[in-house]
């Protein structure tokens, strides 16, 4: 856009009329962002223009999500980037502008795969974080995306098998009051918890051998997706070489959060705990059932130091009389197997990791006759790093996952970092 014609246009949208309502402040926003305006220029115009009973909060909602890219630092959006910037064009005090960032970064707003059939966008993420229900794959049989919206909450996951499988998934505009144009990467890395994005493989569309694949409508198009809209991607071709457990990872970016690039991630336990946590718009799925008594997935520490991690079996209708064991194939950890005395058991596994540590977790799961688990259990192991007092990351982490509890009693806290579903034997 040349300076003439940019000027005219700012001078237009600043001399606009009133902003009465949300869905005004949501057009003057993107108009803004069209015309190449900083956010702290179109905080400033919308503040200026805005109907009185449009807030601070408002503003900053609206603004978060249009210029997400202004404030998404390689893994999160960074809410300390929005607060300067309100102080900056709205004359906030920093304590101001700090609660409204941090208010407006709690929902993700935009292009949205759901972790679990319950995530609603709530920043960070509750619930399990690798159950993606969007996360589509049903072996070398292709789908239709009508069908995948239309059966929105039915989950379509049949195990991959060796060789070629249709991969997809499902997008939803999350509270973004404008249509966005999404586009959909997906991955897949070996089975197991807190892989490094340096062990994903990239996945290709199956029609055009693309990097990045169009999120097609209702009819089967790509268009534009408005407020509430949903969208499946075309397929992409998954060929694994093996019958290992695989974990599917999905990205998702639109025109105004075009940042999502996992493969640019450097490895670290802190870069991998967030992207999970605080990423509305990727998704992982590691959900696959047992297919021998023991079950070896891999395990990472991406730190170059020693730290502690906890390894949570969350039992689900497994039958009293079964059997849990969990170490690793070098013997780093080791363990006796815990026998189940209830159908809804939570078990637990101390380790310290050495810096770097790559290795292989088995996973021993064995019903009270000896022989796989029943196909109505499962149990969800979930990875997580422990953080004292004193560490490094403590604090941050305290404030990232809303721990403030536990950072005033100093208390420990557990920073996820990632989980795998075993279902019983098909």
């Amino acid at each position: 856009m040349n300076t003439l014609r940019k000027l005219k246009l700012n001078e237009s949208l600043s001399s606009s009329s009133e902003i009465r309502n949300i869905s005004e402040l949501w057009e003057a926003a993107i108009a803004y962002y069209k015309a190449g305006d900083y956010d702290t220029d179109a905080m400033y115009q919308m503040y200026q223009r805005a109907n009185p009973r449009i807030t601070f909060q408002d503003i900053a909602n609206v603004t978060s999500a249009v210029f997400a890219d202004t404030y998404w630092v390689v893994i999160q959006m960074d809410s300390s980037i929005l607060s300067k910037h309100m102080v900056q064009a709205l004359s906030l005090s920093p304590a101001q502008a700090d609660k409204y960032a941090q208010n407006a970064m709690k929902q993700w707003r935009g292009s949205l795969s759901r972790n679990n059939i319950s995530d609603t966008g709530q920043i960070p993420a509750q619930g399990s974080y690798s159950q993606s229900i969007d996360i589509v794959c049903n072996q070398d049989t292709p789908l239709m995306p009508s069908q995948l919206i239309k059966n929105w909450n039915n989950e379509y996951w049949k195990q991959p098998s060796v060789g070629k499988n249709y991969i997809y998934i499902r997008v939803q505009n999350k509270d973004f009051v404008g249509s966005l144009l999404p586009k959909a990467q997906m991955f897949y890395t070996t089975g197991g918890f807190n892989q490094p994005p340096s062990s994903w493989v990239q996945c290709f569309t199956a029609d055009g051998d693309k990097q990045e694949g169009a999120v097609l409508l209702s009819d089967n198009k790509p268009g534009p997706m408005p407020l509430g809209d949903r969208g499946a991607s075309e397929a992409f071709y998954f060929e694994p070489k093996s019958t290992d457990h695989v974990c599917v990872i999905a990205a998702i970016n639109d025109q105004f959060f075009k940042s999502n690039d996992p493969l640019g991630i450097s490895n670290s336990n802190w870069n991998s705990t967030t992207w999970i946590t605080h990423n509305g718009a990727s998704a992982w799925h590691n959900v696959n059932p047992q297919t021998e008594s023991v079950t070896k997935l891999k395990v990472f520490n991406q730190d170059g130091t020693n730290e502690n991690f906890v390894l949570r079996a969350q039992c689900r209708n497994v039958p009293v009389g079964s059997t849990v064991r969990i170490q690793t194939a070098d013997k780093h950890l080791e363990s006796d197997g815990v026998e189940v005395n209830s159908i809804s058991q939570l078990i637990e596994t101390e380790m310290n990791l050495p810096g770097n540590y790559e290795g292989d977790l088995l996973v021993t799961l064995l019903g009270p006759d000896g022989e796989l688990l029943p196909s109505h259990a499962a149990v969800e192991f979930s990875f997580l790093w422990k953080l004292q007092k004193g560490h490094d990351c403590y604090a941050k982490a305290a404030v990232a996952l809303d721990e403030s509890k536990s950072l005033a009693n100093d208390q420990s806290i557990y920073a996820p970092l990632g989980s795998y579903t075993i279902t019983g034997a098909e």
